[in-house]
C-alpha cells in the first residue's frame, strides 16, 4: 500500500561521481514507499550522468516519480529552486550528493509532519570523513534566540511541508554558502514550527560550507541583519562566541 504522504527528494549534482552512488542507493533503500526523486545536474562531465542514467530503470520501478533536469545553473540555490518548481510532493527534502540517509530516515521524518501545516522537522547529522569513517553526531534542540549564532542542527537533515516553501518562497541566490541559514531565518519570521526528529543523515565533511567557514560566517551575519536582527546584537553575539 502506497503511503498517502508523498515526499519529493531533490538532489543537485555536478561532477560527484565518487560520492553520488551512496546517495542514490540510500534513496532506493527507503522503507517509505511514496518518493519522488528529482535530480538537477549542472552538466556534469566526469561520468556522473552516465551513472545516473544507468540506474534510471531502478528509479522508475522503485519510486513513484523520477525526474532528471540537465542544464547549467548559477550555484546550489539556483539548482534547488529548479528542483522546487518540479516537486509535486507534500513534503520536500534536499539530499546532497556527498551525503546519504538511513533506510528509515524518510519514514521517521514523515511521521512527525502535518502536511497541512507550516512545519519543519530536523534530525541527526552523522558526520563522516571522506572514507566514511564516523566522526560524531550533531543535533541540539532548537530554542528561541539560538539562531543568533547557529541553529544547532544541520539543514541537510530537514524535511519541510510543501506549504512552507509555498509560504516562504525560493532560496535566495545571492547567498553561496549560507543559503539554508537565510531560509531558516525566514521560516522563523513566518512562524514555521520546528520539530525535533530522529531521522539520520550521513554527511561527508569537506563540502563547500566546511572549506569556507569564514565566508559562511560572514554570510550568516548578513542573513541575520537582512532578516531584521539588530546589527549591534549580531556583531556582539559573534564576538562573544568567538572568544568563549
Amino acid at each position: 500500500m502506497i503511503s498517502t504522504k508523498k515526499v519529493s527528494i531533490i538532489t543537485a549534482s555536478f561532477n560527484n561521481l565518487k560520492t553520488i552512488e551512496d546517495t542514490l542507493t540510500s534513496i532506493l533503500s527507503q522503507s517509505h514507499n511514496n518518493i519522488e526523486l528529482i535530480i538537477i545536474d549542472g552538466c556534469s562531465t566526469d561520468g556522473t550522468l552516465d551513472l545516473i542514467k544507468k540506474r534510471e530503470d531502478e528509479f522508475k520501478s522503485k519510486l513513484v516519480s523520477y525526474k532528471l533536469l540537465i542544464e547549467s545553473d548559477d550555484g546550489i540555490a539556483d539548482a534547488w529552486n529548479k528542483g522546487l518548481k518540479l516537486a509535486t510532493g507534500e513534503i520536500i527534502f534536499f539530499l546532497n550528493t556527498d551525503d546519504w540517509i538511513s533506510e528509515n530516515t524518510v519514514e521517521k521524518a514523515v511521521s512527525l509532519l502535518d502536511i497541512n501545516s507550516l512545519e519543519l522537522v530536523y534530525g541527526v547529522c552523522n558526520r563522516v570523513d571522506q572514507n566514511k569513517n564516523y566522526l560524531g553526531s550533531f543535533q541540539k534542540e532548537f530554542k528561541k534566540y539560538r539562531e543568533l549564532w547557529n541553529f544547532g542542527f544541520s539543514f541537510t537533515t530537514c524535511f519541510c511541508t510543501k506549504k512552507v516553501y509555498d509560504n516562504i518562497g525560493n532560496f535566495n541566490t545571492n547567498y553561496k554558502i549560507a543559503i539554508d541559514s537565510d531560509f531558516l531565518l525566514r521560516c522563523l519570521k513566518n512562524k514555521v514550527k520546528f520539530v525535533k526528529g530522529s531521522q539520520e543523515v550521513f554527511m561527508r565533511i569537506g563540502g563547500i560550507s566546511t572549506k569556507h567557514r569564514l565566508i559562511a560566517h560572514k554570510e550568516y551575519k548578513q542573513a541575520l541583519i537582512k532578516n531584521g536582527y539588530p546589527k549591534f546584537l549580531v556583531n556582539f553575539t559573534y564576538f562573544f562566541f568567538k572568544f568563549t
